[in-house]
């Protein structure tokens, strides 16, 4: 039986030497700004990797929404702004507001939106480790394929937050990238035991169980193909904490 993979620990180029605390946050942040870097690099063409692979499960967290029109909406990690310019065209949203760390990223998403005829939304960039709004501003927050490049101490952190910015009883809408077939599983793998960057930072995580050990209660959880690519999709509601 074959193990999933582990949430990512920063690679120490293969050496055997125990490192300190600060040697390791050094490395974390080399490795932050090197992920941030990366997406810099390939913004102009992240769409299509996003069109090709990515669109059914974005399609379907959409569905799975339920949206009436009245909800306040924010989706953290925005990328090219191929899932924030459809959920921007909702009628009637309290409020809808995208964030995101590239600045490339943001910069093609704010054009989508204009070539769209998209106004009043909101873009702006952010750390999802520290996003810039009040204690329960939204009904429901949207993060496609972000948790799954993250540090594993940065997941725990990420979920911290969003459970802060959601209203009581208010969702969390997760993809993320699932297990591969075999073969693909293992190539991609290889080369993220080589270097994260190499693939983007993503990887198989077992989001479901640090969700639920963050004090998440999962009330959907699927698995959606596309060419080839699995996706998990994972719809939860904040239990911690008083059990709200």
């Amino acid at each position: 039986m074959r193990s999933r993979p582990k949430p990512h620990h920063i690679p120490n180029g293969g050496g055997s030497g125990l490192k300190n605390s600060s040697q390791l946050s050094a490395d974390a942040n080399r490795f932050r700004s090197r992920l941030a870097g990366f997406y810099d690099k390939v913004a102009p063409v992240y769409g299509f990797w996003s069109d090709l692979f990515e669109s059914r499960a974005a399609r379907r967290a959409l569905e799975v929404a339920h949206l009436s029109g009245s909800e306040a909406v924010l989706e953290v990690a925005v990328g090219g702004g191929e899932f924030f310019s459809v959920l921007a065209k909702t009628p009637g949203l309290e409020r809808c507001v995208g964030v995101d760390l590239s600045r490339s990223m943001l910069l093609r998403a704010r054009r989508r939106l204009e070539v769209g005829g998209v106004r009043r939304r909101v873009l702006c960039r952010a750390n999802a480790l520290s996003l810039p709004f009040g204690s329960a501003a939204f009904d429901i927050l949207f993060n496609l394929y972000m948790l799954d490049l993250l540090l594993e101490d940065d997941i725990a952190g990420v979920l911290k937050e969003f459970a802060r910015l959601l209203r009581p009883g208010g969702r969390l809408i997760v993809l993320s990238m699932a297990e591969q077939a075999r073969m693909v599983n293992a190539i991609w793998m290889w080369l993220y035991r080589r270097s994260p960057v190499m693939v983007g930072g993503c990887r198989p995580a077992p989001l479901a169980g640090l969700m639920v050990s963050n004090g998440w209660k999962i009330d959907l959880r699927e698995r959606i193909s596309q060419c080839g690519f699995r996706s998990e999709m994972i719809v939860a509601r904040f239990a911690g904490e008083g059990g709200r």
